[in-house]
């Protein structure tokens, strides 16, 4: 006796049914796993260079922090030694400028006038002295205000006298002394500072 078993049909397409949906459940599981693992390769990737990137960029930091402490070592070196300079300029003018002061006034001081007294208090001079004539001490105020080391020659009065039945003209001038002046008097052909105008009484 032969026996045939015969599916029914509706089983048969819902068996195909779901194994259909199993595989399309299993090939979109796939894609999503491979989607995921794809994204997470792309990420570490893309971290690995950031992580690279930033690396770098410390190391950049690293260098151009010691360039900028370099250039703050040598500003404070460079302002050192302008102190230091300052210092020994003060000193040089110090040093010199008194006699380069009384250099040009003895240039400035005519043939026929006498000083009798040179007083200075911080910058502020008053010369008293003796000439022959008014026309002898504007000379003088001439060469004074001509020279570097004077500023300011202001006559402050001048009355007549006698010295030795001789009539005299006392003058008394206030200036501002400049012992500081960088700019050394020319020299005359007997050696002596010139004053800026060249002339002398």
């Amino acid at each position: 006796m032969i026996r045939i078993n015969l599916l029914p049909v509706r089983e048969i397409q819902a068996e195909f049914g779901r194994r259909q949906q199993l595989i399309i459940a299993g090939v979109s599981l796939g894609l999503t796993l491979a989607l995921i693992l794809g994204f997470y390769l792309f990420q570490s990737t893309r971290l690995s260079n950031l992580e690279d990137s930033l690396a770098e960029l410390r190391k950049e930091i690293d260098v151009l922090n010691v360039q900028a402490k370099g250039v703050a070592e040598l500003q404070k070196t460079i302002s050192d030694l302008k102190g230091k300079l300052k210092v020994i300029v003060e000193l040089t003018k110090k040093k010199t400028g008194p006699v380069r002061v009384m250099e040009s006034l003895s240039a400035a001081t005519p043939s026929r006038l006498w000083l009798t007294q040179f007083t200075e208090t911080e910058g502020s001079l008053t010369i008293d002295g003796l000439a022959v004539d008014n026309r002898t001490i504007a000379d003088f105020l001439k060469a004074l205000s001509s020279s570097v080391y004077f500023n300011n020659v202001e006559l402050v009065e001048t009355t007549q006298v006698e010295k030795e039945r001789i009539p005299l003209k006392k003058f008394s001038i206030k200036s501002n002394v400049l012992y500081g002046s960088s700019t050394a008097p020319p020299q005359k052909a007997d050696g002596k500072p010139a004053t800026k105008g060249g002339k002398q009484g």
